[in-house]
């Protein structure tokens, strides 16, 4: 099977990963951590990467890297042939050091990159290294939280989000504000989102906070466009969703014609659609997460989609609890 085509383009940010196969450790000491991290500073010099944000474990990286050039794939090969390369010879070693190829995502608003950023910070205190992501000395939020910081973090993108000057000031700023703690949802999505095939525009920025009527709209143009199999991008925690619709269950009965003349309760039918727009499920997270069966999973996003364009009730209740879930996150 043909490995699916990574997207990237000059200017593109990326949220790029990877771990060490079968979980093992990748960073044992200090001077693997230096040597990561020289090789990526080499590529930021050469111009072929901007590094925005970074977390180091002992298992496993992240990194919020701009790919200039649109040479993502070659930067990173760089990077880590030379990295598994020395770690080898430095251990009498041979053989694969990471799970497989890494793994990246494409950033595209300001609102995924401020999710991001607090998600990538958080990794250290996570994993309980620290208490704090400021303290971990193999994060960027250790630099961004201090006044000097190695020239090739580029700060430009969080100078600009914090309304700093520079580096003095944004240090304080950050201290105080940018190292808030990852709200409940943030890390699911984030990693929902990075497992994800879904592509296409990112509607991010526009969906939070916005409008029932435009949230309706936006699920409206995504219904023409869709088919019974696609599964959109995550913008909603599944254990979220589910909470806020549970919530709005509870004022009664939605009653639709979902098939046929007569009116049934359309809240199976809503919940389905809403985790396959909003929480970017799969048939089979349906499957689990609502008790049906295959079959029942796919008839109800059928309706669902149906319903958008025919029942102003479903539209109503779709729009209220669909941006419901959207500011609660």
């Amino acid at each position: 099977m043909p490995r699916r085509r990574r997207i990237d383009a000059p200017g593109m940010l990326h949220h790029v990963m990877n771990r060490g196969i079968a979980r093992r450790t990748v960073f044992e000491t200090r001077q693997d951590v230096r040597y990561f991290l020289a090789q990526l500073a080499r590529e930021a010099r050469n111009g072929h990467i901007r590094i925005m944000a970074y977390a180091v474990l002992t298992t496993h990286f992240h990194l919020l890297l701009e790919s200039t050039k649109g040479e993502l794939s070659d930067v990173m090969r760089r990077v880590l042939n030379r990295y598994v390369r020395r770690f080898n010879r430095t251990r009498r070693r041979d053989g694969p050091l990471f799970r497989g190829r890494f793994r990246s995502t494409p950033v595209r608003t300001e609102r995924y990159v401020s999710v991001l950023l607090r998600y990538i910070d958080h990794n250290a205190p996570e994993a309980r290294l620290v208490s704090s992501a400021m303290q971990y000395p193999f994060g960027s939020a250790y630099h961004y939280s201090r006044e000097r910081r190695p020239k090739w973090l580029y700060g430009g993108w969080l100078d600009a989000r914090l309304g700093a000057s520079g580096p003095e000031e944004s240090a304080r700023l950050y201290r105080q504000h940018a190292g808030s703690e990852l709200r409940p949802g943030d890390a699911a999505v984030i990693e929902s989102r990075a497992s994800t095939t879904a592509s296409g525009d990112d509607d991010w920025d526009s969906l939070i906070g916005a409008a029932p009527s435009k949230v309706l709209a936006w699920m409206q143009r995504k219904a023409m466009l869709a088919d019974a199999t696609e599964v959109g991008l995550p913008y909603v925690s599944m254990h979220e969703l589910l909470v806020v619709v549970r919530s709005a269950r509870r004022e009664g009965p939605l009653r639709c014609k979902t098939g046929g003349e007569r009116r049934r309760d359309a809240w199976p039918v809503l919940t389905c659609g809403l985790l396959r727009d909003l929480a970017g499920a799969t048939f089979a997270d349906v499957r689990r997460l609502l008790g049906c069966t295959g079959a029942a999973a796919v008839r109800r996003n059928r309706q669902h989609r149906r319903l958008l364009g025919a029942c102003q009730t479903y539209q109503h209740a779709c729009a209220r609890v669909a941006a419901s879930g959207l500011r609660s996150h």
